[in-house]
C-alpha cells in the first residue's frame, strides 16, 4: 500500500489583528488514511479565531472537506492544535510525494459596513459543492448578504436606477415586498449591483469592455472578468467558490446548519429548517398558495423567515424554532430560492493554470444564464451538482428537485411527483425558472 505523504510548506497567515500560525507539521496516522496536521496558534488580542485549511498536491487543490479538530470557528489559541483530514473519504486510493497543507488564521475583528451584511473570513470553498471540478479554490475575506435580495430592497434600487440612466429587461416580481425577488435575468442583476454601489455612494465594479470607462447600467453585456474593477468597494454577485464556502459558514461536517453530510436527501433534508421538502408535507403558508394566484408558483418564504420566527405546520406556536443561520450568520443558503452567481460552471477548469490562483473568479465565459447556482446543496451522492425548488406550474409536485448541468447551462432536472417518486426532465435553462433570486457582496 502506498502510503500518503504530506510535506507542509510555510502556512499563509491572514488577518488585520495578525494571529500567528507556526511550528506546522503533519503526519499520516499509522495503519489509517487520517492525516494529522498539528500546528501553534498565537493570538494578542483574540480568544478564539477562525481556522480553515487547504490540502495540495503539487498545487493542486485537493477535496479536503472532511476535517475534525482544531478547525472552523473558536479555535482557541495554543500550542499542539490539531486538524485531522479524513483522506480516506474525500481522496481515497490516491496519494501524493509532494503534498503540502496551506493554514488560514482570522480572527474576525472586521466590522461590517452596514447591519444587512455578514462578514465571510478568508478560507477555502468546499471541494466539488459547487466549485469548478475537484478541489477547492481560496479567496480573500468578503461581506455578504445575510438573506436573498428581497422584492422591496429591489424595488428601491430600482427606482432610483431607472431614474439614473439605467434600463433592466426583467422588472422583478415575488410574493410579497419581504420576500425574494425572482424572475430577474443575471444582466438586470449585473445592472442592479451598479445600481445599488452608485445610489451608496461607492465606485461600481461591472464595465462594458475592458477599458473600464462605461459603468455597464443598459442592455446584456456579456461581462468578462477583464471588465470588471473587482478592487472597487462597490457590489457585485459571489463567485462559485466564495458562494460555496459562505454556505457551508464555516462547517466541516456538511453544507446545513446541522448533521447532515452522509445519508438520503430524506434523512438529510428537514422542511422545518429550510424551504423544501422531499416529502411533500406543507411545512408553512406559502407550499400551497400564495397572495395571488399570479404568485402562487413561486413557493418562496421571506428573507431570513427561518431565524426561529417562522411558524411550522403541525408544532404548537408557542414553541420555539431554532434560528438557522450558518455559521456565517446567513440565512437560506439552502433552501427558498436558487440565485446568480458571477461565473458560469466549467468542467475543464481544473486545466487552466489560472485556477490555481487566490481569488480565481472563474472562467471567463459563459453567457448570463449559465452563471447560475441552486441554493440548496445536493444532499446525497451522484453526478448532479445542485439543487433547485421547481416552482413550475407544469410539475404536478413542484417542491424539491435535484438538477445536473453543463458547461453552458442546461439543466437536467430530477424532480419528485410523489413521496419517494422521482422523474426526469431536461431542456431547461435558468432564465426561464420563475424562482432564480440573488444576494450579493462587496470586497473589504
Amino acid at each position: 500500500m502506498r502510503s500518503l505523504l504530506l510535506l507542509l510548506l510555510i502556512p499563509s497567515l491572514l488577518s488585520a489583528a495578525a494571529p500567528v500560525v507556526s511550528n506546522v507539521r503533519a503526519a499520516q496516522r499509522a495503519g489509517t488514511k487520517l492525516i494529522d496536521v498539528t500546528y501553534d496558534l498565537s493570538d494578542s488580542d483574540s480568544a478564539a479565531v477562525f481556522v480553515s485549511i487547504q490540502i495540495y498536491s503539487g498545487g493542486t487543490p485537493l477535496p479536503a472537506f472532511s476535517l475534525s479538530g482544531d478547525v472552523g470557528s473558536g479555535v482557541v489559541p495554543g500550542f499542539n492544535k490539531k486538524i485531522t483530514w479524513n483522506a480516506g473519504q474525500d481522496w481515497n486510493r490516491q496519494y501524493t510525494t509532494s503534498g503540502s497543507a496551506r493554514i488560514i488564521a482570522d480572527d474576525l475583528t472586521t466590522t461590517v459596513p452596514n447591519s444587512t451584511l455578514a462578514y465571510v473570513p478568508a478560507g477555502f470553498s468546499a471541494g466539488n459543492y459547487g466549485t469548478h471540478g475537484s478541489g477547492s479554490v481560496f479567496s480573500s475575506g468578503f461581506y455578504m448578504d445575510k438573506t436573498e435580495t428581497s422584492v422591496g430592497t429591489w424595488e428601491a434600487v430600482k427606482t432610483w436606477a431607472l431614474a439614473n440612466g439605467y434600463t433592466f429587461d426583467n422588472l422583478g416580481v415575488g410574493t410579497a415586498s419581504n420576500h425574494p425577488v425572482v424572475g430577474v435575468s443575471w444582466y438586470d442583476v449585473a445592472k442592479w449591483c451598479n445600481a445599488r454601489s452608485e445610489m451608496e455612494g461607492l465606485a461600481p465594479i461591472y464595465f462594458t469592455d475592458a477599458t473600464r470607462t462605461t459603468v455597464y447600467r443598459t442592455g446584456q453585456v456579456i461581462l468578462r472578468n477583464t471588465y470588471c474593477n473587482f478592487t472597487a468597494p462597490g457590489y457585485r454577485l459571489p463567485t462559485r467558490a466564495e458562494w460555496s464556502k459562505a454556505a457551508w459558514g464555516g462547517s466541516t461536517s456538511g453544507p446545513y446548519p446541522w448533521p447532515s453530510y452522509y445519508g438520503s436527501g430524506a434523512e438529510i433534508l428537514d422542511a422545518s429548517k429550510g424551504n423544501y421538502s422531499v416529502s411533500g408535507v406543507k411545512m408553512h403558508q406559502w407550499d400551497t398558495s400564495a397572495v395571488s394566484s399570479s404568485t402562487a408558483n413561486y413557493l418562496t418564504t421571506p428573507c431570513g423567515y427561518y431565524n426561529g420566527a417562522q411558524q411550522v405546520n403541525g408544532v404548537p406556536a408557542a414553541t420555539p424554532i431554532k434560528d438557522m443561520a450558518n455559521g456565517f450568520g446567513l440565512y437560506d443558503m439552502f433552501g427558498n430560492v436558487g440565485e446568480w452567481l458571477w461565473d458560469s460552471y466549467y468542467s475543464e477548469v481544473t486545466a487552466t493554470t489560472e485556477y490555481k490562483d487566490d481569488n480565481y473568479k472563474g472562467p471567463d465565459l459563459g453567457l448570463g444564464d449559465s452563471r447560475y447556482y441552486a441554493d440548496a446543496f445536493r444532499p446525497s451522492g451522484g453526478s448532479g451538482w445542485d439543487s433547485q425548488n421547481v416552482a413550475s406550474p407544469t410539475f404536478a409536485f413542484p417542491k424539491k428537485a435535484f438538477s445536473d448541468a453543463d458547461q453552458f447551462g442546461n439543466k437536467y432536472f430530477y424532480y419528485e411527483t410523489s413521496p419517494g417518486v422521482w422523474t426526469t426532465s431536461s431542456g431547461f435553462r435558468p432564465s426561464l425558472l420563475g424562482n432564480v433570486g440573488f444576494r450579493t457582496v462587496r470586497g473589504l
